[in-house]
């Protein structure tokens, strides 16, 4: 499913990023890229207005790591 159809299907009103060309240049960023299987971790991230990341989450593989604590940390934006 692409982001745009797992946005819709969600209802979601924002952004989500497929790190693929360059591969995991975003992910290299953000410390969320794996070099060694050359694949980006699932990872979580709230970053604020002023591109401050406020909370982030890496995923252990096959762990689907939830909402709530990206609920929580929206939460504390308001």
């Amino acid at each position: 499913m692409s982001n745009l159809g797992f946005s819709k299907d969600r209802k979601l009103n924002f952004p989500l990023l497929s790190d693929f060309e360059p591969k995991g240049a975003v992910s290299q960023l953000y410390g969320a890229y794996e070099a060694k299987n050359g694949e980006s971790a699932r990872a979580l991230f709230v970053i604020d207005k002023k591109g401050i990341i406020r909370w982030s989450y890496l995923s252990p593989d096959g762990v689907n790591p939830g909402a709530d604590g990206v609920l929580s940390a929206l939460e504390k934006l308001r």
